[in-house]
């Protein structure tokens, strides 16, 4: 049995929750989201959410084709001196994301 919650007097059917849900995340994303490619962390740095979060909410996104999404090598920005082995033979790659090419 699904559960319902009473919303402004309305019952809310989790279909219903969902999609304000993504509403809410598209209404403060897009914004931010240009046609040049940016990494979800440093759009997640300036909404001040978790990387994590952020990245599934583009994620979704892009998969209702509101973002385009592109798989990028890693570039080190700063090399931290690290007592630890270094990453030896190790690829990072980090995701970017734009507004569609034909969008907006």
């Amino acid at each position: 049995m699904a559960e319902q919650t009473e919303t402004d007097g309305a019952l809310a059917s989790p279909d219903e929750r969902r999609a304000a849900f993504r509403a809410g995340w598209d209404a403060r994303l897009l914004p931010l989201l240009t046609a040049d490619w940016q990494s979800a962390d440093a759009v997640a740095e300036a909404i001040g959410e978790a990387k994590p979060t952020v990245l599934a909410r583009l994620k979704d996104m892009s998969s209702r084709n509101l973002a385009e999404r592109r798989i990028v090598k890693f570039t080190v920005k700063k090399r931290r001196k690290s007592v630890k082995r270094p990453r030896m033979h190790t690829a990072r790659f980090e995701a970017q994301f734009r507004l569609p090419a034909g969008g907006e």
